[in-house]
């Protein structure tokens, strides 16, 4: 099933960018498959991946002096903010030294963070507006991790939410061998809309909420009582860690620069790919991601920036009903649909390089040995494409809806792109 949501229409990448290019491209567009080579690997660098967030702890005291902007300007500004969402955006001395933080200190930061959201903003919103949560809840990952799908703090959070292990593990996630959600844009984005909404259940307040998220409920009950009871997250902050009494100043901060970083002269680094550029298949059997960049005429950097779930690079097999995803550059499905086949073949489990030459000793050992001719078989399978129903495949192949159905297990009409169905005997 395709996972698509909505984007900016107008932000429409080519087929180069994703470096999925016809061979007799590759040299013209040579310059365009080196730069999203080089932004993949800059984004999965180990500078990146291990680090602490730097639009988390202390907020700097004087970083407000450097702002060029009156203070009465910011407060219409954040005024403006206030009036379209539920939480509370207001203006206060931290607040503008956070703000002077991003959009004068480290606009570069905030320039890389705003071109990544071209491409993970749309899944937030998605899954925010499925909760029916506030969308400025987007910056969220913006100050937990940069918007890094793989990016890993000190204390072992992981993702773009940056779910510790058990939070994850509470919240549904699958932590494995093969697989980590918390790097999944959209599962771990799913996980911290419920978790978030159960922490304003539990708080009814959005700010008391965001200072759960950070330092745990506990501490944000222990503010609360040594507070005497106040319920008010600007009240109980001095009661706070530190590092959460600097959050929501930064959660803040941080929506100020995605609505106003343009006035100060931030402007996006624009990714490789948007979500409006990629489509999402579920993959049948093992499949390595190594195999299937050189099947699809995908860039394997590329592809595992799309991919970031994955630890080892390699898709499992289904299981206990369970398909996993592989995103794609839209240009790509199409390859993927004519020669999964063959990327799950080279993609079999003890398959190596050393099988060949096993196989060719097998077969000289018993070519003297006369067998008989094997039957031509008459098997034939199909990739589900978008699009397609069982009706239309089996008019294509000349055989019966029910055929199809009894081949291939099925109770009911429901396909899914991607999926192999056996369509001839």
């Amino acid at each position: 099933m395709i996972r698509t949501l909505a984007i900016f229409a107008a932000l429409t990448f080519t087929a180069p960018l994703f470096g999925f290019l016809p061979e007799a491209d590759t040299v013209r567009h040579g310059l365009a498959t080196k730069v999203d080579t080089m932004y993949a690997k800059w984004l999965l660098s180990s500078s990146e991946r291990n680090w602490t967030s730097q639009f988390k702890g202390p907020i700097d005291t004087l970083a407000g002096a450097t702002l060029g902007v009156s203070d009465e300007v910011i407060k219409q500004r954040l005024a403006a903010l206030d009036r379209r969402t539920p939480m509370d955006l207001r203006y206060t001395q931290d607040v503008k030294n956070a703000i002077a933080m991003y959009v004068v200190r480290k606009k570069d930061l905030v320039s890389r963070v705003m071109g990544r959201g071209r491409y993970y903003f749309p899944i937030f919103e998605a899954g925010l507006d499925q909760y029916n949560l506030p969308f400025e809840l987007r910056a969220l990952p913006m100050i937990e991790s940069a918007l890094n799908p793989l990016a890993t703090s000190p204390a072992g959070a992981k993702g773009l939410w940056q779910f510790m292990y058990a939070t994850g593990k509470l919240q549904g996630l699958e932590i494995s061998s093969y697989v980590d959600e918390r790097s999944d844009p959209v599962k771990s984005t799913d996980a911290a809309c419920r978790y978030l909404l159960k922490l304003y259940d539990m708080f009814d307040s959005w700010e008391l909420a965001l200072a759960a998220y950070n330092a745990g409920p506990g501490n944000v009950t222990k503010a609360i009582r040594a507070s005497g009871g106040k319920t008010n997250y600007w009240e109980i902050r001095p009661y706070l860690p530190r590092e959460t009494r600097s959050y929501v100043p930064n959660f803040i901060a941080a929506n100020y620069a995605l609505a106003y970083g343009g006035l100060h002269g931030i402007y996006p680094d624009m990714p490789p790919a948007t979500f409006f550029d990629v489509d999402t298949v579920q993959v049948t059997a093992t499949l390595d991601l190594t195999q299937a960049s050189n099947h699809f005429s995908v860039d394997p950097a590329l592809l595992k920036v799309l991919n970031p779930m994955y630890k080892l690079n390699v898709i499992p097999a289904p299981r206990d009903g369970k398909m996993y995803p592989l995103v794609l550059p839209k240009a790509a499905v199409a390859s993927f649909q004519e020669c999964a086949d063959s990327a799950y073949a080279a993609s079999a489990p003890g398959r190596s390089s050393a099988a060949p030459e096993t196989e060719s000793a097998g077969a000289a050992a018993t070519a003297s040995t006369p067998t008989p001719a094997a039957a031509p078989s008459t098997r034939r399978t199909h990739t589900v494409r978008s699009g397609e129903t069982l009706s239309s495949i089996s008019k294509k192949y000349g055989t019966k809806v029910s055929d199809i159905q009894k081949w291939n297990g099925l109770r009911g009409t429901t396909i899914q792109i991607g999926q192999r169905l056996v369509v001839k005997k």
